[in-house]
């Protein structure tokens, strides 16, 4: 019992014992009387609470072993929903220093493969005329402009797919037309043959485009090479759309490239009044130029007074005075997203699109690059700022620090060419043809036969889930190999089987009262018994659902040798499992992860049935699941408890300090009798005495 911590009390309390002790009271130990009182309405009541604490505390820590069994299945599963990660491979080259495996993925399959490389992607890396200091005057000092000019104009190619057998059938019956719309021409088996060198049922597809060559049209808009043993390439010798037509074998387009269009820059204008007091506000969405207050008397004096303003060179165009409109003109061409703003004696100016901008189209962009800072580091630094694909540095080619050239690189591929003009006479040497080192070029490789070509030296498209790197021309064709191990799939399912057999026997551990247990857990959940339910069914039409994505004859885990047994545990027959993964790999990566890898959760495509059951299994832990709700309705009762029980406490002490009080008045009272009772008694005793003598 808490101590009595009123001054009255406790006087009371003394007074009470004093009097029991002198034997003047009732006689009673009041201060024990009042403690069993108060147990007496207490020890029930507090022995309930603590009882209902302890069963709380216990289902907390139930709902927590669920919670981490349920998420340790989900983290087995989300193994199993990425397509690179269901297995891993490895590669091998017979010749690494020229061509290897950059990276492989999960899905690379096994095989064998043959690669020549003809040609290497390179950038163009073109220099300038040479410099005395990085910091010569350019120019005479005076600012200038470049233009770069990126990218290649593309043109159309067409494939006409025709094999040996087919070419020389056709030509036995007759001769082949070739149509570009407008011009055309024939090509007969005698061309051909003669172009060969062969005799009629030897021709081949070189002979063929041999032929060809040597009989088009002279403005026949194509220009024609072997695809491997596959046909013929097509390719416009100028851009714009175009077609093809052949009375032999199917053309099909590749590349179409558009109707070239000029680049147009964008003007927009402004009529404005020519005698205004005020300041100047002119911003192109991420600039703005600030002219303070002043008086102009025509738009040519507001006009200079923006071109003298600070951070005008930075603005996305130039401005200028046409009649009563300050023209506002683009540096760049293509359409704009922001219109420019102007502000006059802070009043906003109406602003109107004179000229719609238009993007050049199967062109290469050109960039106006300023040089505000001209010398050699100058031009180095607007380059680089401009951000083209076009990098620039300054290299000292001599000894003496007297030698500097300013060097150009591109990116790798024809396709990333740039040329570059000057707004003045002096273009620096970079428009100089022996200043150009290297020319850009795309990569052109022999892939089984296969004759490919791309812009990067790093090639991902041509097996499925590696990169090969491209380091050196071949002279022979390079084997490369690819050994696929599904055994992190096959782990990965065991652990699935043996996690959710754990969860199983946790539900009875927890959902059934075993006398025989001695686990702190034992029964935890034996009320909640309606949760164990719902996640048995939940979990276990999760696991056996068909796959949104499934393939052939894969639609689900039971496809992959898995099953359930009537005490409710999954098992696994591996030889099923083993047997499947021989026939059908392919289908059940498809059924797991619908050939897909880090897929965004809200893409609205499939997503395979290992993450369908991720989904599902994430649902019951997270913050709005159904075993975190229960699990904090339980810790907010152990609270409710808490609470209760510290209330209890106090007012058992209340009342026990009343009983104190009571008795001690009780007391005090029986001592006052007592005394009467004894002056009385003594009274008598003396009248007594008086009257026998």
């Amino acid at each position: 019992m808490t101590e009595v911590s009123s001054t009255s009390a406790t006087g009371s309390t003394i007074g009470s014992s004093v009097l029991t002790a002198l034997d003047i009271g009732s006689g009673l130990d009041s201060s024990k009387l009042a403690f069993d009182l108060s147990n007496a309405e207490k020890v029930p009541k507090e022995a309930s609470l603590n009882r209902q604490i302890t069963e709380s505390e216990t289902s907390v820590s139930g709902y927590a072993l669920l919670s981490y069994q349920v998420d340790l299945l989900k983290a087995n599963f989300e193994a199993l929903n990425d397509a690179d990660e269901l297995a891993t491979a490895t590669g091998s080259s017979t010749n690494s220093s020229a061509v290897s495996f950059s990276s492989l993925s999960g899905t690379a399959v096994s095989g064998d493969y043959d690669l020549t490389v003809t040609q290497l992607a390179e950038s163009q890396r073109t220099i300038s005329d040479q410099f005395a200091s990085t910091t010569s005057v350019l120019n005479g000092g005076t600012a200038f402009t470049l233009s770069l000019a990126t990218g290649a104009t593309e043109q159309g190619t067409y494939n006409q797919a025709l094999t040996q057998a087919s070419l020389r059938t056709a030509l036995a019956s007759g001769s082949i037309t070739l149509s570009d719309g407008v011009n055309s021409f024939t090509v007969s088996q005698a061309q051909v043959n003669s172009a060969g060198g062969t005799s009629s049922g030897g021709e081949t597809l070189a002979d063929y485009v041999a032929a060809i060559e040597a009989n088009k049209d002279a403005n026949f808009l194509f220009g024609f090479a072997v695809n491997g043993t596959d046909g013929v390439t097509f390719t416009q010798t100028t851009a714009g759309t175009g077609t093809l037509a052949s009375t032999t074998g199917t053309v099909t387009a590749g590349v179409t490239a558009a109707t070239p269009i000029t680049g147009v820059a964008a003007i927009y204008s402004s009529a404005v009044s020519a005698s205004v007091t005020g300041a100047l506000v002119v911003s192109d969405g991420s600039t703005t130029v600030t002219v303070a207050s002043a008086a102009y008397t025509s738009v040519a004096d507001q006009v200079a007074a923006i071109q003298a303003g600070s951070g005008y060179d930075d603005l996305a165009f130039t401005v200028a005075a046409s009649n009563n409109n300050i023209e506002f003109t683009y540096k760049t061409t293509g359409a704009i997203a922001t219109a420019p703003t102007l502000s006059i004696a802070g009043s906003s100016q109406t602003v109107a699109n004179s000229t719609l901008g238009v993007t050049a189209v199967n062109s290469p962009v050109v960039t106006t690059v300023a040089i505000s800072t001209t010398t050699p580091e100058g031009v180095v630094a607007a380059i680089n700022e401009a951000n083209t694909g076009v990098s620039a540095v300054l290299i000292d080619t001599g000894n003496d620090g007297t030698n500097y050239r300013i060097v150009l690189t591109g990116d790798t591929g024809s396709d990333s060419i740039f040329a570059v003009t000057s707004s003045v006479s002096d273009d620096l040497g970079f428009g100089t043809a022996d200043n150009t080192l290297q020319a850009a070029q795309d990569a052109i490789v022999d892939f089984e036969g296969l004759t490919i070509s791309r812009s990067s030296n790093a090639i991902s498209d041509i097996i499925s889930g590696a990169t090969v790197s491209l380091s050196a021309v071949t002279t022979s064709s390079v084997r490369l190999a690819i050994v696929a191990d599904t055994g992190t799939l096959k782990a990965n399912v065991e652990n699935i089987v043996t996690v959710y057999n754990a969860l199983n026997d946790l539900y009875s551990s927890l959902g059934v009262v075993d006398p025989d247990s001695d686990s702190e857990v034992n029964g935890a959940l034996a009320q909640d018994s309606a949760l164990i339910r719902q996640l048995k069914s939940t979990i276990r039409t999760s696991l056996f659902a068909d796959s949104s994505s499934g393939s052939g004859d894969i639609t689900a885990l039971r496809d992959l040798g898995i099953s359930i047994n009537k005490t409710g545990d999954l098992t696994f027959d591996e030889t099923a499992y083993d047997s499947v993964i021989a026939s059908s790999y392919s289908d059940v990566v498809k059924m797991l992860t619908a050939n897909t890898s880090n897929q965004n959760l809200f893409d609205t495509a499939d997503k395979g049935l290992a993450q369908d059951i991720v989904t599902v299994l994430d649902g019951l832990t997270n913050t709005n699941g159904v075993i975190t709700a229960r699990s904090t309705n339980a810790t907010a009762a152990v609270t409710d408890y808490q609470e209760e029980l510290a209330t209890l406490e106090t007012r058992i002490e209340a009342l026990y300090q009343r009983y104190l009080g009571q008795f001690s008045v009780m007391e005090g009272m029986m001592a006052k009798m007592n005394s009467t009772k004894d002056y009385l008694t003594g009274q008598l005793e003396n009248l007594s005495k008086a009257y026998d003598k």
